[in-house]
């Protein structure tokens, strides 16, 4: 390890009228090890910065040229420095709300039952709104529990509507008064997009939301009022504070839902300028609207200046659920199904024609997609409607950035397709690592019979792909340094990496580009983020160690010191105080 957060950072202000004006840097960073994510020069000791802009990247001696009068020099004392971290898969703004209106935390892997009290509680301590809302069970606790689910919530608040999202956020557990509320009874037909799990015998519904049903009950709960706008006020600061501790600089939002009042929340954000990130906005395809209504919407919401802190540049759709709730759009039929109505072939939100039509119209507009697909039959749907766009519009083929999250399924036949329509596989590997012997049960394939890769991240990498890493925060940590670690310890089985699995400060360094310079291509911000190169803005971060120095068991354990936005100060831990002193020739 090379720097404490202990010691502190020696800030100079030099004196001297040797250097022309127009070189003199606004501040100076000496003495690092700054790894560069620039193949060219991929490591330095010194960045010079002006106007939030980097002008130099280099050795000790050759910053001394841009040192004028007023230059702030920060000496790291061989602390690590990296560009800002890029995460191109984030719900901030929701994410934040689990502090603020979204507290009922449930913990994963208990019986429902002992919840009760719990719940009651929840009640008693939300004063803010009419529901109670929280979550993080997994849906599997509730399966074959002995009553439906709905009662035991009824048990624990019998007068107030109850919403509990599931860990994964794709099923929401939810009470007699909740379902009242939106109107869900024995008639009520499933929506695009999700399931109403009902008994069996009688058809009465049973508490159990999945996908998009879930999502329409919370709409109904949050919808747009002063008071609700005030808490997602509260949530945005949060979350800024959030990314900058870990060392985020770029974030990707990748669900907005601008008919609830989210979207409002980050315009808000950005014009009084509270916002500490750079930040492409996802905007939500609702399955259930009218698709000329939707598409005019979307089209009109568009807002691409890149000198802006806010972009609202990229479209979030969900092409299946998620195969625990049986939802994923898969190719063979599930092994074993969580309830008797469940489709063994998953569902979609949106077919693959009307997925095309939506991409072919929004890409015109200068949109880039982003596609949720789990399932082996939802990636490749994804892939053909993208085919299909860039043949209607072959003239955008290599201008827009189009991506499929999570990918977690993928056929071997669609692996090739990914590099060859330039699409880019955006996955998450921040899981913490399931304790051996937990839950052995139900570590079998839920597609036994499917050829499909599982976990495909370096199978993906191999096939030639431009692969991004993020943290669909807060379904996992946000930190990026889980992910780091993760790669560089094999967890997870991934498969694949052929040509760097044996070498760790690959994989590390690998780790870190898909991190930073891959993913500031996928927010089409790669000309001025994502690595440490003269002319890119000073995003940049510094470590309490070198990842390439320290055992990789240990990379989880990195703690960021010090976030840099544009060469100013977003971020700084505790105990790593500058010092400022004078210093004259």
């Amino acid at each position: 390890m090379r720097a404490n957060p202990a010691v502190a950072v020696v800030l100079t202000i030099i004196s001297t009228a040797c250097q022309p004006d127009g070189d003199t840097a606004d501040l100076v960073l000496r003495n690092a090890s700054i790894y560069t994510v620039n193949t060219e020069q991929p490591w330095a000791e010194a960045v010079a910065v002006r106007d939030g802009v980097i002008t130099y990247v280099g050795a000790n001696t050759g910053v001394q040229e841009y040192v004028g009068e007023g230059t702030r020099i920060v000496d790291l004392d061989g602390a690590m420095l990296l560009p800002g971290f890029i995460d191109a898969h984030s719900h901030p703004l929701e994410g934040a709300t689990s502090s603020v209106f979204f507290s009922c935390g449930l913990e994963p892997g208990r019986d429902p039952e002992s919840w009760i009290e719990h719940v009651r509680q929840c009640a008693v301590d939300q004063t803010e709104l009419n529901w109670v809302l929280g979550g993080g069970h997994s849906i599997r606790d509730l399966i074959d529990i002995g009553r439906m689910p709905k009662e035991i919530l009824d048990e624990a608040v019998p007068d107030r509507p109850v919403a509990l999202m599931e860990g994964s956020s794709h099923s929401y557990w939810v009470n007699s008064v909740a379902l009242a509320e939106v109107g869900i009874t024995a008639e009520t037909p499933d929506p695009p997009g999700g399931v109403i799990v009902k008994h069996p015998r009688t058809g009465e519904p049973t508490g159990l939301l999945l996908d998009s049903a879930g999502d329409n009950t919370v709409h109904a709960a949050l919808p747009k009022t002063p008071q609700i706008q005030a808490l997602r006020a509260e949530s945005l600061d949060l979350a800024q504070q959030m990314l900058a501790e870990n060392g985020i600089t770029s974030v990707t939002v990748a669900r907005v839902y601008w008919q609830r009042g989210n979207l409002d929340s980050w315009l808000d954000g950005e014009r009084e300028d509270r916002l500490s990130s750079r930040t492409v906005l996802a905007l939500w395809t609702y399955p259930d609207l009218d698709d000329a209504t939707q598409l005019a919407a979307l089209k009109d919401r568009y807002s691409n200046d890149p000198e802006s802190l806010l972009r609202i540049s990229q479209i979030k759709f969900y092409s299946d659920g998620l195969t625990s709730n049986n939802t994923a759009a898969v190719l063979e039929p599930y092994s074993r199904l969580i309830h008797e109505h469940a489709e063994p072939l998953g569902l979609n939100y949106f077919e693959e024609e009307r997925l095309t039509r939506y991409i072919t119209e929004l890409e015109r507009v200068g949109f880039d997609v982003h596609i949720h697909a789990i399932g082996d039959r939802g990636v490749r749907e994804s892939l053909n409607a993208i085919q299909a766009a860039q043949a209607a519009n072959p003239e955008l083929v290599g201008q827009r950035r189009h991506q499929i999250t999570h990918a977690s399924m993928i056929h071997p036949d669609d692996l090739p397709r990914f590099a060859e329509l330039g699409v880019v596989p955006n996955i998450q590997s921040n899981f913490q690592p399931r304790p051996a012997g937990r839950n052995p049960g139900r570590r079998r394939s839920v597609v036994e019979n499917s050829e499909s890769l599982r976990r495909p991240v370096g199978h993906v990498y191999d096939s030639g792909a431009r692969l991004v890493l993020s943290s669909d925060w807060d379904v996992a940590t946000m930190s990026p340094f889980r992910t780091i670690h993760n790669l560089a310890n094999g967890r997870d089985n991934y498969g694949g990496f052929e040509s760097v699995a044996e070498d760790t400060d690959a994989m590390i360094a690998l780790a870190i580009r898909a991190y930073t310079l891959g993913a500031a291509w996928v927010m089409q911000q790669d000309d001025s983020t994502g690595s440490i190169e003269i002319g890119k803005y000073a995003d940049l971060v510094v470590t309490d160690r070198n990842l390439f120095e320290i055992p990789a068991q240990e990379i989880d354990d990195t703690q960021v010191l010090w976030t840099l936005l544009g060469g100013e100060e977003v971020y700084r831990a505790d105990g790593f105080e500058p010092v400022e002193a004078t210093e004259t020739p």
